[in-house]
């Protein structure tokens, strides 16, 4: 087993640079490091995986990795994940070493992203992650990096049709991707890939009243494009061009006891321009434009929203040795945004971050993190401390961050009948801390770790006088549990589980109904279990996935039940250039809904082929 350099440092802006270091051995696949981290947990699906489950979207690998999933319906619409209990505005996605979260709102639309065109996906749970140029995410970071160059020149199809069983419309969904990659020479490399959708989303569900319904104006078409552009020069450095666009046309159904035919447009863009010089202390620039524009045709009003982001990056090795390394990055932001509800404005955010690794012995490593955050009305210091000691086949981890979320743009500015929002909000900050086991026995490799946060001034939108708008009023305590373990056996099969408990109070005192309650919508269980076996031949596996009750308010009166699903995938590998595919989702037809009044599908079919030339 390879073994990985690991270093820490402790910050330099209080500390003397007094410099140890050491070799960590990292534990299976449990755990995977990108940037050399030496005390972070990694959940990781390889290219490999994400192929064989068969699945149409980020969002539902996001759910078979044990994490809830928040969705107000099936493909196309909005679908938060919430890591540890904490919202989707506080989980950052990075992808290709750029934050994406939308800064108007927060969060990140993941339709936006073709999953075919995914190299790797990479899920941290906790605050502050070990990145270089990021933003510092609360709840947890979800690392995104695409596909890049591959030899030689190649063309790639995917075609998929989908069924809810729904009596009217054998077919719901139709789905078709098409890629190729070029080679130009010995060192130019293209690759691009699109994918278009049309999905009615049509499918039968047991309603309020007990009886059989189906689902409408919930229909969703739209179209995902990307390429890249890659150069290498010299001695490994390169040169890299990346583009993705997404258009979507999409009906917003609405609660099933109000249903609406509220229309959503969606035209974004992200190109990215990155340059690496390995030979030059690892020295990677990136200069990226992020535009997203939303349209909301509701049935009484309209409203516009353009946000324009320009983003530069940079980091880099200051001191590298066999003991210690010192790594520098920071990252800066540009935003416009012109929206009807929030008027125009322009912000500025960035990020100075050090990180030190050291190496004490051949069982003790450190790392040290160091953050100042800002944007035009705020100021941050976050650090982390991370300790690391490795006994053979067994590591124990401890982790301590700070935790800092800025308020949003909508938070700031929304101003429309009813919604307003607050210059004066402070952010939400907190500690986090982590024990974690890590366990490389051949028998059943595991990991177990014990979490603890105290988040304070979380914004929380309230109404005042008929009026709602957002407050710093609510704070938290969370206690948890998280355990994984990965199992390959008898050479064909393999098993991968995780589970979370999840305790949690409020502990705002000016509020009497809501104090030393539970936070709504944080199950205290979620999990999941999944069995594959690959041969020669196939590849089926199996998923089973757990959602916990949950209370739909913070006053704990009215309890959301837990549920189950069960899905089924698999693909033919009977030739080498077409494959065909299926999957069967809730096998066992669950009635349930993640988000209140926002009914989910039951059992559905897809069937595909894929092409390989």
């Amino acid at each position: 087993m390879n073994r990985n350099k690991i270093i820490l440092y402790l910050f330099p802006l209080f500390f003397n640079q007094y410099i140890f270091c050491q070799d960590a051995q990292p534990l299976s696949k449990i755990t995977t490091y990108v940037d050399i981290p030496i005390v972070e947990q990694r959940q990781v699906f390889t290219n490999e995986e994400i192929k064989s489950m068969n699945i149409q979207d980020v969002p539902s690998l996001i759910q078979s990795a044990g994490i809830q999933l928040l969705s107000y319906g099936t493909y196309g619409l909005e679908q938060k994940p919430s890591i540890r209990g904490f919202t989707d505005e506080t989980v950052r996605v990075v992808i290709d070493g750029i934050c994406v979260n939308n800064p108007q709102y927060g969060t990140f639309d993941f339709s936006s992203i073709n999953i075919n065109s995914v190299e790797k996906i990479e899920i941290v749970k906790g605050g502050f992650t070990e990145g270089v140029c990021e933003e510092g995410s609360v709840g947890g970071t979800i690392y995104i990096t695409t596909k890049k160059q591959s030899l030689g020149n190649s063309f790639f199809s995917d075609s998929m049709l989908k069924s809810f069983f729904n009596k009217n419309l054998l077919i719901d969904t139709f789905s078709q991707m098409l890629g190729m990659n070029c080679q130009f020479g010995e060192n130019t490399f293209f690759k691009a890939s699109a994918k278009g959708s049309y999905a009615k989303n049509e499918f039968p569900f047991k309603n309020y009243k007990n009886q059989i319904a189906i689902r409408k104006n919930s229909a969703v078409h739209d179209i995902c494009a990307d390429f890249n552009l890659s150069h290498f020069f010299g001695s490994g450095n390169s040169w890299t061009f990346n583009n993705i666009s997404y258009t979507g046309y999409k009906h917003i159904p609405g609660p099933e006891t109000a249903s609406k035919n509220d229309i959503q447009q969606d035209y974004n863009n992200t190109a990215l321009f990155s340059m690496f010089f390995p030979l030059l202390n690892n020295l990677k620039t990136s200069f990226s434009w992020i535009s997203t524009n939303r349209l909301f045709d509701e049935q009484n009003s309209k409203s516009i929203h353009h946000v324009n982001s320009f983003k530069i990056s940079a980091s880099g090795f200051i001191f590298k040795n066999k003991s210690y390394t010192q790594n520098l990055g920071f990252y800066f932001d540009f935003t416009n945004l012109d929206s009807t509800d929030d008027g125009i404005h322009q912000s500025f955010s960035g990020t100075i971050k050090e990180t030190s690794k050291i190496k004490v012995n051949n069982f003790i490593s450190i790392s040290a993190p160091f953050a100042l955050s800002f944007d035009n009305k705020n100021f941050a210091a976050i650090p982390k401390f991370g300790l690391k000691m490795s006994f053979s086949k067994t590591d124990f981890l401890f982790n301590i961050y700070r935790m800092v979320q800025f308020p949003n743009l909508d938070d700031l500015y929304w101003n429309s009948a009813g919604f307003h929002g607050n210059i004066n909000l402070k952010p939400e900050s907190g500690w986090g801390t982590e024990f974690t086991l890590n366990n490389a026995n051949s028998f059943l490799p595991f990991s177990i770790c014990v979490f603890t946060n105290y988040y304070k001034n979380k914004i929380q939108w309230s109404s005042i006088s008929g009026t709602w708008q957002p407050e710093n009023i609510a704070s938290a305590f969370y206690l948890g549990l998280d355990v994984s373990c990965e199992k390959r056996f008898l050479k064909y099969f393999s098993l991968k589980a995780n589970f979370e408990y999840l305790y949690n109070r409020l502990l705002d005192k000016s509020n009497t109904a809501t104090y030393g309650n539970r936070i709504m919508w944080t199950p205290d269980i979620v999990g999941s279990l999944t069995f594959n076996a690959k041969t020669k031949y196939f590849n089926i596996g199996a998923e089973l996935s757990y959602t916990g009750k949950q209370y739909i308010s913070n006053l704990n009166k009215s309890i959301k039940d837990d549920y189950f699903l069960f899905n089924i995938y698999g693909t033919f590998l009977l030739w080498e250039k077409v494959i065909p595919y299926f999957r069967l989702d809730n096998v066992l037809n669950t009635s349930y809904e993640s988000i209140p009044e926002y009914p989910m599908p039951g059992i559905s079919l897809q069937i595909g082929i894929k092409c390989n030339f």
